[in-house]
Protein backbone atom coordinates (compact mmCIF):
# COMPACT_ATOMS: atom_id res chain seq x y z
CA UNK A 1 0.00 0.00 0.00
CA UNK A 2 1.01 3.77 -1.12
CA UNK A 3 1.44 5.82 1.89
CA UNK A 4 2.14 9.89 1.68
CA UNK A 5 4.76 9.34 4.45
CA UNK A 6 7.55 7.85 3.29
CA UNK A 7 8.28 6.35 7.05
CA UNK A 8 4.42 5.56 7.47
CA UNK A 9 4.45 7.76 10.53
CA UNK A 10 0.99 10.21 10.73
CA UNK A 11 0.55 12.73 13.18
CA UNK A 12 -2.62 13.61 14.63
CA UNK A 13 -3.03 17.46 14.57
CA UNK A 14 -5.72 18.86 16.86
CA UNK A 15 -8.38 21.10 15.82
CA UNK A 16 -7.65 25.05 16.11
CA UNK A 17 -10.89 26.02 15.33
CA UNK A 18 -14.48 25.60 12.89
CA UNK A 19 -15.67 27.90 10.69
CA UNK A 20 -17.37 31.18 11.68
CA UNK A 21 -20.89 31.62 9.90
CA UNK A 22 -22.13 34.17 11.74
CA UNK A 23 -20.13 36.83 9.61
CA UNK A 24 -22.79 34.88 6.50
CA UNK A 25 -19.77 35.29 3.84
CA UNK A 26 -19.20 31.44 4.04
CA UNK A 27 -20.35 29.85 1.13
CA UNK A 28 -21.51 26.00 0.38
CA UNK A 29 -18.40 24.48 0.11
CA UNK A 30 -20.53 21.93 -2.70
CA UNK A 31 -22.59 24.27 -4.67
CA UNK A 32 -20.74 27.47 -4.18
CA UNK A 33 -23.16 29.81 -4.61
CA UNK A 34 -25.67 29.18 -1.35
CA UNK A 35 -24.84 30.55 1.87
CA UNK A 36 -23.89 27.68 4.59
CA UNK A 37 -25.74 27.14 7.63
CA UNK A 38 -24.05 23.77 8.84
CA UNK A 39 -20.43 22.88 9.47
CA UNK A 40 -19.24 19.74 9.50
CA UNK A 41 -15.59 18.69 10.81
CA UNK A 42 -14.33 21.70 11.48
CA UNK A 43 -14.06 23.19 8.09
CA UNK A 44 -16.49 22.06 5.62
CA UNK A 45 -19.75 24.22 5.37
CA UNK A 46 -22.75 23.28 3.78
CA UNK A 47 -26.12 24.80 3.07
CA UNK A 48 -29.58 23.87 3.81
CA UNK A 49 -30.08 21.91 0.63
CA UNK A 50 -26.68 20.33 0.05
CA UNK A 51 -26.48 19.51 3.91
CA UNK A 52 -30.00 17.30 3.76
CA UNK A 53 -29.24 15.98 0.38
CA UNK A 54 -25.67 14.48 1.92
CA UNK A 55 -27.39 13.51 5.18
CA UNK A 56 -30.77 11.51 3.07
CA UNK A 57 -27.85 9.97 0.96
CA UNK A 58 -26.57 8.40 3.98
CA UNK A 59 -29.28 7.14 5.46
CA UNK A 60 -31.04 5.37 1.73
CA UNK A 61 -27.47 4.14 0.76
CA UNK A 62 -27.23 2.04 3.94
CA UNK A 63 -30.46 0.35 3.47
CA UNK A 64 -30.06 0.20 -0.28
CA UNK A 65 -27.08 -1.31 -0.42
CA UNK A 66 -27.61 -3.70 2.62
CA UNK A 67 -30.32 -5.02 -0.39
CA UNK A 68 -31.67 -6.51 2.74
CA UNK A 69 -35.29 -4.95 3.01
CA UNK A 70 -37.45 -6.01 0.52
CA UNK A 71 -41.13 -5.21 -0.67
CA UNK A 72 -43.79 -5.38 1.42
CA UNK A 73 -41.12 -6.46 4.78
CA UNK A 74 -42.95 -5.47 7.92
CA UNK A 75 -40.38 -3.46 10.26
CA UNK A 76 -41.16 -2.48 13.33
CA UNK A 77 -39.32 0.71 14.48
CA UNK A 78 -38.19 0.94 18.06
CA UNK A 79 -38.40 4.76 19.20
CA UNK A 80 -37.58 5.98 22.50
CA UNK A 81 -38.74 10.09 21.47
CA UNK A 82 -35.18 10.77 21.28
CA UNK A 83 -32.79 12.32 18.88
CA UNK A 84 -31.42 9.72 17.01
CA UNK A 85 -35.22 8.07 16.87
CA UNK A 86 -37.21 11.12 16.08
CA UNK A 87 -35.18 11.66 13.18
CA UNK A 88 -35.50 7.85 11.80
CA UNK A 89 -39.06 8.50 11.85
CA UNK A 90 -38.74 11.62 9.82
CA UNK A 91 -36.65 9.99 7.45
CA UNK A 92 -39.07 6.67 6.96
CA UNK A 93 -41.89 9.23 6.64
CA UNK A 94 -40.10 11.07 3.98
CA UNK A 95 -39.03 7.64 2.50
CA UNK A 96 -42.40 6.75 1.90
CA UNK A 97 -43.76 9.69 0.61
CA UNK A 98 -41.64 10.15 -1.94
CA UNK A 99 -43.41 9.55 -5.42
CA UNK A 100 -40.16 8.50 -7.34
CA UNK A 101 -38.54 4.86 -7.46
CA UNK A 102 -36.02 5.24 -4.80
CA UNK A 103 -39.66 5.23 -1.95
CA UNK A 104 -39.23 2.91 0.37
CA UNK A 105 -41.76 0.44 0.41
CA UNK A 106 -41.78 -1.37 3.59
CA UNK A 107 -44.26 -1.22 6.03
CA UNK A 108 -43.39 0.00 9.35
CA UNK A 109 -44.65 0.38 12.85
CA UNK A 110 -43.71 1.42 16.30
CA UNK A 111 -42.71 0.17 19.65
CA UNK A 112 -42.23 2.29 22.78
CA UNK A 113 -40.70 1.00 26.01
CA UNK A 114 -41.72 2.83 28.79
CA UNK A 115 -38.93 2.83 31.65
CA UNK A 116 -40.76 5.32 33.99
CA UNK A 117 -40.62 2.46 36.45
CA UNK A 118 -37.05 2.83 37.07
CA UNK A 119 -36.87 6.45 37.41
CA UNK A 120 -36.37 7.77 41.02
CA UNK A 121 -37.72 11.94 39.85
CA UNK A 122 -40.94 11.10 38.73
CA UNK A 123 -41.72 7.34 38.53
CA UNK A 124 -45.64 8.26 38.21
CA UNK A 125 -45.28 10.36 35.05
CA UNK A 126 -44.95 7.53 32.98
CA UNK A 127 -48.50 7.96 31.38
CA UNK A 128 -47.66 11.35 30.14
CA UNK A 129 -44.39 10.52 28.50
CA UNK A 130 -46.50 7.42 26.47
CA UNK A 131 -48.73 9.89 25.28
CA UNK A 132 -46.08 12.22 24.04
CA UNK A 133 -44.11 10.28 22.36
CA UNK A 134 -46.76 8.15 20.77
CA UNK A 135 -48.94 11.12 19.26
CA UNK A 136 -45.84 12.14 17.97
CA UNK A 137 -45.29 8.78 16.39
CA UNK A 138 -48.70 9.10 15.37
CA UNK A 139 -48.03 12.30 13.43
CA UNK A 140 -45.87 10.81 11.34
CA UNK A 141 -48.90 8.18 10.29
CA UNK A 142 -47.24 5.32 11.69
CA UNK A 143 -49.12 2.81 14.28
CA UNK A 144 -47.69 2.89 17.81
CA UNK A 145 -47.46 -0.15 20.39
CA UNK A 146 -46.40 0.40 24.00
CA UNK A 147 -45.42 -2.38 26.49
CA UNK A 148 -44.14 -1.36 30.06
CA UNK A 149 -40.37 -2.41 30.69
CA UNK A 150 -41.38 -4.60 34.02
CA UNK A 151 -42.87 -6.94 31.52
CA UNK A 152 -39.32 -8.55 31.13
CA UNK A 153 -40.12 -10.45 34.50
CA UNK A 154 -43.54 -11.58 33.76
CA UNK A 155 -43.41 -15.39 32.63
CA UNK A 156 -46.08 -15.11 29.51
CA UNK A 157 -45.66 -13.60 26.67
CA UNK A 158 -45.57 -10.31 26.84
CA UNK A 159 -48.73 -7.90 24.51
CA UNK A 160 -47.88 -4.77 23.63
CA UNK A 161 -50.86 -2.01 23.95
CA UNK A 162 -51.86 -0.64 20.54
CA UNK A 163 -51.92 3.12 21.04
CA UNK A 164 -54.75 5.02 19.49
CA UNK A 165 -54.91 8.67 18.98
CA UNK A 166 -57.55 10.04 22.03
CA UNK A 167 -54.79 7.88 24.38
CA UNK A 168 -57.81 6.10 25.94
CA UNK A 169 -55.64 2.99 25.69
CA UNK A 170 -54.60 1.47 28.88
CA UNK A 171 -51.01 0.46 29.46
CA UNK A 172 -50.88 -2.21 31.46
CA UNK A 173 -48.86 -2.40 34.39
CA UNK A 174 -48.01 -4.31 37.38
CA UNK A 175 -46.84 -3.63 40.74
CA UNK A 176 -45.66 -6.63 41.35
CA UNK A 177 -43.64 -6.87 38.32
CA UNK A 178 -42.13 -3.08 38.96
CA UNK A 179 -40.43 -4.10 42.16
CA UNK A 180 -39.08 -7.44 40.91
CA UNK A 181 -37.11 -5.39 38.04
CA UNK A 182 -36.23 -2.17 40.75
CA UNK A 183 -34.87 -5.14 43.56
CA UNK A 184 -33.60 -7.12 40.63
CA UNK A 185 -31.35 -3.78 39.39
CA UNK A 186 -30.85 -2.75 43.02
CA UNK A 187 -28.90 -6.24 43.80
CA UNK A 188 -26.30 -5.02 41.21
CA UNK A 189 -23.11 -3.89 43.00
CA UNK A 190 -21.45 -2.00 40.26
CA UNK A 191 -23.28 0.68 37.89
CA UNK A 192 -21.41 -1.00 35.17
CA UNK A 193 -23.42 -4.29 35.44
CA UNK A 194 -26.46 -1.94 36.25
CA UNK A 195 -26.25 -0.36 32.87
CA UNK A 196 -25.46 -3.77 30.81
CA UNK A 197 -28.06 -6.11 32.60
CA UNK A 198 -30.34 -3.05 31.69
CA UNK A 199 -29.30 -2.81 27.76
CA UNK A 200 -29.90 -6.90 27.75
CA UNK A 201 -33.52 -6.86 29.25
CA UNK A 202 -34.56 -3.80 26.84
CA UNK A 203 -33.38 -5.56 23.57
CA UNK A 204 -34.81 -9.35 25.09
CA UNK A 205 -37.94 -7.22 25.58
CA UNK A 206 -38.18 -5.13 22.18
CA UNK A 207 -36.84 -8.76 20.33
CA UNK A 208 -40.36 -10.34 22.55
CA UNK A 209 -42.61 -7.94 21.29
CA UNK A 210 -41.42 -8.19 17.67
CA UNK A 211 -42.26 -11.93 17.43
CA UNK A 212 -45.81 -11.11 19.73
CA UNK A 213 -47.01 -8.96 17.08
CA UNK A 214 -45.37 -10.98 14.20
CA UNK A 215 -42.79 -8.87 12.76
CA UNK A 216 -39.40 -10.34 12.44
CA UNK A 217 -37.54 -7.16 11.39
CA UNK A 218 -36.53 -4.34 14.08
CA UNK A 219 -35.26 -0.28 13.09
CA UNK A 220 -33.03 0.91 15.53
CA UNK A 221 -31.83 4.58 15.93
CA UNK A 222 -27.96 3.62 16.78
CA UNK A 223 -25.35 6.08 15.03
CA UNK A 224 -21.94 6.37 14.36
CA UNK A 225 -20.92 8.42 17.64
CA UNK A 226 -22.81 5.81 20.08
CA UNK A 227 -21.99 2.64 17.83
CA UNK A 228 -18.19 4.06 18.65
CA UNK A 229 -18.93 4.24 22.49
CA UNK A 230 -20.65 1.22 21.95
CA UNK A 231 -17.21 -0.66 20.44
CA UNK A 232 -15.12 0.82 23.27
CA UNK A 233 -17.43 -0.40 26.72
CA UNK A 234 -18.60 -3.80 24.99
CA UNK A 235 -14.83 -4.85 24.87
CA UNK A 236 -14.45 -3.13 28.75
CA UNK A 237 -17.38 -5.11 29.47
CA UNK A 238 -16.50 -9.16 27.89
CA UNK A 239 -18.18 -8.69 25.03
CA UNK A 240 -15.59 -8.04 22.20
CA UNK A 241 -16.46 -11.63 20.54
CA UNK A 242 -20.14 -9.83 19.97
CA UNK A 243 -19.01 -6.80 18.69
CA UNK A 244 -19.95 -7.57 14.94
CA UNK A 245 -23.71 -8.57 16.58
CA UNK A 246 -23.57 -5.15 18.59
CA UNK A 247 -21.93 -2.87 15.96
CA UNK A 248 -22.87 -3.86 12.20
CA UNK A 249 -25.63 -3.24 10.13
CA UNK A 250 -27.21 -6.31 10.60
CA UNK A 251 -27.73 -8.35 13.78
CA UNK A 252 -29.79 -11.76 14.41
CA UNK A 253 -31.39 -12.08 18.39
CA UNK A 254 -32.61 -15.53 17.97
CA UNK A 255 -35.62 -15.49 14.80
CA UNK A 256 -35.54 -11.40 14.97
CA UNK A 257 -33.42 -9.43 12.42
CA UNK A 258 -32.17 -6.44 14.17
CA UNK A 259 -31.22 -3.38 11.56
CA UNK A 260 -28.95 -0.29 12.13
CA UNK A 261 -30.08 2.07 9.11
CA UNK A 262 -28.12 5.09 10.53
CA UNK A 263 -24.91 3.52 11.67
CA UNK A 264 -23.36 5.90 9.16
CA UNK A 265 -24.60 9.40 10.51
CA UNK A 266 -22.72 11.11 13.41
CA UNK A 267 -25.00 12.21 16.68
CA UNK A 268 -24.14 16.33 15.50
CA UNK A 269 -25.55 15.84 12.24
CA UNK A 270 -28.73 14.33 13.37
CA UNK A 271 -29.16 17.62 15.45
CA UNK A 272 -28.38 19.54 12.98
CA UNK A 273 -31.20 17.56 10.69
CA UNK A 274 -33.79 18.21 13.49
CA UNK A 275 -32.88 21.94 13.83
CA UNK A 276 -32.97 22.01 10.20
CA UNK A 277 -36.59 20.62 9.90
CA UNK A 278 -37.87 21.80 13.38
CA UNK A 279 -38.26 18.50 14.87
CA UNK A 280 -39.12 18.14 18.75
CA UNK A 281 -38.09 15.84 20.86
CA UNK A 282 -38.82 14.37 24.29
CA UNK A 283 -36.83 12.87 26.76
CA UNK A 284 -38.60 10.14 27.94
CA UNK A 285 -37.66 9.30 32.31
CA UNK A 286 -35.36 6.27 32.16
CA UNK A 287 -32.68 4.75 34.48
CA UNK A 288 -30.02 7.61 35.47
CA UNK A 289 -26.87 6.09 37.35
CA UNK A 290 -25.70 7.72 39.95
CA UNK A 291 -21.96 7.27 40.25
CA UNK A 292 -19.47 6.55 37.27
CA UNK A 293 -19.79 3.25 35.10
CA UNK A 294 -17.73 2.01 32.29
CA UNK A 295 -20.03 3.14 29.55
CA UNK A 296 -20.20 6.59 30.68
CA UNK A 297 -16.33 6.68 31.86
CA UNK A 298 -16.06 5.57 28.07
CA UNK A 299 -18.66 8.31 26.70
CA UNK A 300 -16.60 11.03 28.28
CA UNK A 301 -13.83 9.82 27.29
CA UNK A 302 -14.73 9.51 23.43
CA UNK A 303 -16.53 12.83 23.40
CA UNK A 304 -13.75 15.17 24.80
CA UNK A 305 -11.32 13.41 22.65
CA UNK A 306 -13.81 13.96 19.81
CA UNK A 307 -13.68 17.58 19.74
CA UNK A 308 -9.97 18.01 19.89
CA UNK A 309 -9.52 15.43 17.17
CA UNK A 310 -12.88 15.35 14.97
CA UNK A 311 -11.64 11.78 13.42
CA UNK A 312 -11.94 10.07 16.58
CA UNK A 313 -15.41 9.08 16.27
CA UNK A 314 -15.05 7.95 12.52
CA UNK A 315 -11.84 6.05 13.02
CA UNK A 316 -13.29 4.00 15.93
CA UNK A 317 -16.54 3.51 13.98
CA UNK A 318 -14.96 2.31 11.11
CA UNK A 319 -12.06 0.22 12.96
CA UNK A 320 -15.17 -1.45 14.47
CA UNK A 321 -16.79 -2.02 11.85
CA UNK A 322 -14.03 -4.77 10.41
CA UNK A 323 -13.92 -6.70 13.29
CA UNK A 324 -15.74 -10.02 13.26
CA UNK A 325 -15.72 -12.90 15.97
CA UNK A 326 -13.94 -16.34 14.85
CA UNK A 327 -13.49 -17.96 18.32
CA UNK A 328 -17.32 -19.59 18.59
CA UNK A 329 -16.87 -21.11 14.92
CA UNK A 330 -13.19 -21.72 14.49
CA UNK A 331 -11.85 -22.72 18.18
CA UNK A 332 -12.81 -26.03 19.63
CA UNK A 333 -12.65 -26.99 23.29
CA UNK A 334 -9.96 -29.89 23.41
CA UNK A 335 -11.20 -30.29 27.02
CA UNK A 336 -14.97 -31.80 26.83
CA UNK A 337 -14.42 -31.80 30.88
CA UNK A 338 -14.60 -27.75 31.15
CA UNK A 339 -17.68 -27.85 29.28
CA UNK A 340 -19.34 -30.90 30.36
CA UNK A 341 -22.58 -29.41 31.13
CA UNK A 342 -23.13 -28.17 27.26
CA UNK A 343 -23.76 -31.19 24.41
CA UNK A 344 -22.37 -29.67 21.23
CA UNK A 345 -23.41 -32.55 19.58
CA UNK A 346 -26.90 -32.05 20.22
CA UNK A 347 -26.92 -28.70 20.04
CA UNK A 348 -24.26 -27.00 17.58
CA UNK A 349 -25.28 -23.51 18.18
CA UNK A 350 -25.39 -22.71 21.69
CA UNK A 351 -27.47 -19.18 23.06
CA UNK A 352 -27.06 -16.99 25.84
CA UNK A 353 -30.06 -17.34 27.88
CA UNK A 354 -29.92 -13.80 29.05
CA UNK A 355 -28.56 -11.91 26.12
CA UNK A 356 -29.71 -14.35 23.03
CA UNK A 357 -26.14 -14.11 21.43
CA UNK A 358 -23.91 -16.81 21.30
CA UNK A 359 -22.26 -18.06 23.46
CA UNK A 360 -18.16 -17.50 23.42
CA UNK A 361 -17.12 -19.86 26.42
CA UNK A 362 -16.88 -22.70 24.43
CA UNK A 363 -12.95 -22.38 24.04
CA UNK A 364 -10.19 -24.37 23.82
CA UNK A 365 -7.68 -24.90 27.31
CA UNK A 366 -5.48 -21.97 26.64
CA UNK A 367 -7.93 -19.26 26.13
CA UNK A 368 -8.41 -16.70 28.66
CA UNK A 369 -12.19 -17.71 29.24
CA UNK A 370 -10.71 -21.53 30.85
CA UNK A 371 -8.19 -19.97 32.53
CA UNK A 372 -10.50 -17.74 34.23
CA UNK A 373 -12.74 -20.29 35.20
CA UNK A 374 -9.92 -22.89 36.71
CA UNK A 375 -8.72 -20.04 38.36
CA UNK A 376 -12.31 -19.05 39.78
CA UNK A 377 -12.78 -22.64 40.25
CA UNK A 378 -9.42 -23.41 42.74
CA UNK A 379 -10.26 -19.82 44.72
CA UNK A 380 -13.75 -21.69 46.01
CA UNK A 381 -11.58 -24.04 47.55
CA UNK A 382 -10.99 -24.54 50.83
CA UNK A 383 -7.71 -25.30 52.13
CA UNK A 384 -8.02 -28.41 55.10
CA UNK A 385 -6.94 -27.03 58.37
CA UNK A 386 -3.86 -28.31 61.01
CA UNK A 387 -4.02 -28.77 64.16
CA UNK A 388 -1.83 -26.25 66.40
CA UNK A 389 0.47 -28.78 67.61
CA UNK A 390 1.54 -30.00 63.92
CA UNK A 391 1.99 -25.97 62.76
CA UNK A 392 4.39 -25.85 65.31
CA UNK A 393 6.19 -28.43 64.95
CA UNK A 394 6.03 -27.43 61.08
CA UNK A 395 7.64 -24.12 61.60
CA UNK A 396 10.13 -25.80 63.86
CA UNK A 397 11.72 -28.57 61.73
CA UNK A 398 10.84 -26.33 58.70
CA UNK A 399 9.65 -29.60 56.81
CA UNK A 400 5.96 -31.04 55.99
CA UNK A 401 4.61 -33.95 57.64
CA UNK A 402 1.81 -35.45 54.82
CA UNK A 403 1.56 -38.53 57.45
CA UNK A 404 -2.03 -36.28 58.45
CA UNK A 405 -3.51 -36.63 54.70
CA UNK A 406 -1.15 -39.59 53.90
CA UNK A 407 -4.39 -41.95 55.61
CA UNK A 408 -7.05 -39.96 53.72
CA UNK A 409 -8.75 -41.46 50.67
CA UNK A 410 -7.71 -39.57 47.41
CA UNK A 411 -11.48 -38.70 46.70
CA UNK A 412 -11.88 -36.89 50.37
CA UNK A 413 -8.65 -34.39 49.52
CA UNK A 414 -8.99 -34.49 45.57
CA UNK A 415 -9.61 -31.02 44.17
CA UNK A 416 -12.27 -32.49 41.53
CA UNK A 417 -14.20 -34.16 44.76
CA UNK A 418 -16.53 -33.41 47.42
CA UNK A 419 -18.26 -35.26 49.75
CA UNK A 420 -22.23 -34.86 49.99
CA UNK A 421 -24.77 -34.23 52.35
CA UNK A 422 -25.45 -38.10 51.77
CA UNK A 423 -21.86 -39.12 51.96
CA UNK A 424 -21.57 -40.79 48.34
CA UNK A 425 -18.99 -38.72 46.18
CA UNK A 426 -19.67 -36.44 43.96
CA UNK A 427 -17.12 -35.62 41.45
CA UNK A 428 -17.13 -31.78 40.24
CA UNK A 429 -16.42 -30.51 36.44
CA UNK A 430 -15.47 -27.30 37.81
CA UNK A 431 -18.01 -25.28 35.74
CA UNK A 432 -21.73 -26.21 36.45
CA UNK A 433 -23.12 -29.83 37.17
CA UNK A 434 -22.07 -32.53 39.32
CA UNK A 435 -21.95 -36.16 38.50
CA UNK A 436 -22.47 -38.55 41.54
CA UNK A 437 -20.02 -41.63 41.30
CA UNK A 438 -22.31 -43.57 43.59
CA UNK A 439 -25.07 -45.81 42.67
CA UNK A 440 -27.52 -45.39 45.23
CA UNK A 441 -31.13 -44.54 44.59
CA UNK A 442 -31.91 -41.03 46.24
CA UNK A 443 -28.54 -39.42 45.89
CA UNK A 444 -27.40 -35.96 46.09
CA UNK A 445 -26.90 -34.91 42.71
CA UNK A 446 -30.32 -36.96 41.70
CA UNK A 447 -31.98 -34.56 44.49
CA UNK A 448 -30.34 -31.89 43.54
CA UNK A 449 -31.33 -31.55 39.46
CA UNK A 450 -34.88 -32.89 41.19
CA UNK A 451 -35.08 -29.69 42.84
CA UNK A 452 -33.71 -27.51 40.05
CA UNK A 453 -36.06 -29.04 37.76
CA UNK A 454 -39.39 -29.09 40.23
CA UNK A 455 -38.57 -24.87 41.20
CA UNK A 456 -37.89 -22.90 37.99
CA UNK A 457 -37.47 -19.92 40.86
CA UNK A 458 -34.30 -21.49 42.23
CA UNK A 459 -31.20 -22.11 39.72
CA UNK A 460 -28.05 -22.46 41.34
CA UNK A 461 -25.42 -19.78 39.89
CA UNK A 462 -23.06 -22.38 38.90
CA UNK A 463 -25.31 -23.89 36.89
CA UNK A 464 -26.78 -20.99 35.32
CA UNK A 465 -23.29 -19.18 34.52
CA UNK A 466 -22.69 -22.50 32.38
CA UNK A 467 -25.68 -20.82 29.59
CA UNK A 468 -23.93 -17.95 29.85
CA UNK A 469 -21.75 -16.07 27.21
CA UNK A 470 -18.48 -14.19 29.21
CA UNK A 471 -20.31 -10.68 29.74
CA UNK A 472 -23.61 -12.49 31.33
CA UNK A 473 -21.71 -14.07 33.14
CA UNK A 474 -19.71 -10.80 34.54
CA UNK A 475 -23.22 -9.71 35.16
CA UNK A 476 -23.95 -11.90 37.35
CA UNK A 477 -20.96 -12.36 39.10
CA UNK A 478 -22.03 -8.83 40.50
CA UNK A 479 -25.49 -9.90 41.53
CA UNK A 480 -26.33 -10.52 45.30
CA UNK A 481 -28.65 -12.90 44.17
CA UNK A 482 -29.40 -14.59 41.08
CA UNK A 483 -32.89 -16.06 41.74
CA UNK A 484 -34.12 -12.14 41.23
CA UNK A 485 -33.35 -12.83 37.50
CA UNK A 486 -36.58 -12.85 35.02
CA UNK A 487 -38.77 -16.05 35.55
CA UNK A 488 -38.18 -16.61 31.72
CA UNK A 489 -34.25 -16.88 31.83
CA UNK A 490 -33.90 -19.46 35.10
CA UNK A 491 -37.08 -21.41 33.45
CA UNK A 492 -34.45 -21.38 29.61
CA UNK A 493 -31.71 -22.89 31.99
CA UNK A 494 -34.07 -25.52 34.09
CA UNK A 495 -35.20 -26.90 30.47
CA UNK A 496 -31.90 -27.19 28.87
CA UNK A 497 -30.78 -28.93 32.23
CA UNK A 498 -33.67 -31.20 31.86
CA UNK A 499 -32.98 -31.67 28.06
CA UNK A 500 -29.20 -32.28 29.18
CA UNK A 501 -30.35 -35.04 31.74
CA UNK A 502 -32.89 -36.74 29.71
CA UNK A 503 -30.11 -37.38 26.95
CA UNK A 504 -27.49 -38.70 29.91
CA UNK A 505 -30.39 -41.41 30.61
CA UNK A 506 -30.89 -42.69 26.99
CA UNK A 507 -27.64 -41.99 25.53
CA UNK A 508 -26.72 -45.62 25.76
CA UNK A 509 -29.58 -46.61 23.90
CA UNK A 510 -29.31 -43.95 20.99
CA UNK A 511 -28.10 -45.15 17.66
Amino acid sequence: MCSVDPDEIVEMTRATGGLDLSSGNVTCRKCNTEKAVVVLRMKDAYCRECFLSYFVHKFRSTIGKSKQIRLGDQILIATSGGVSSSALLHLVREGLDESSHKKLRFEPACLYIDESCLSDDSPDAGPEFVQQVCNRVLSRKFPCYVISLEHIMSSQPPVPTLYIEDGSAELSTSLELKEQLRKLLSSCKTDSAKQDLLEQLRRELLCQCAGALGYSKIFLADNATSLSVSILSNVALGRGSQLSDRVHFKARHKDIEIYRPMRELLQNEIHYYNDLHEISTVEAPSFKHKGSSIISCTEQFVMGLQKEFPATIPTIFRTGDKLVSTSTEMSKCSTPELNDHIDTDFSPIMLCVMCGLQLDTLQSESSAVQATIVSQRLSRIVAPTTKPEESVAEDTNCSYDTSSTSNIPPQEHSLDNVKSNNGCTVSSNGVGTNSCDCSQQTCCSSSKDKALLDANNSVPKDILDGYLCYGCRIIVRELEEVNRLPIKVRGSVAEQERRKHMREQIQDFLL
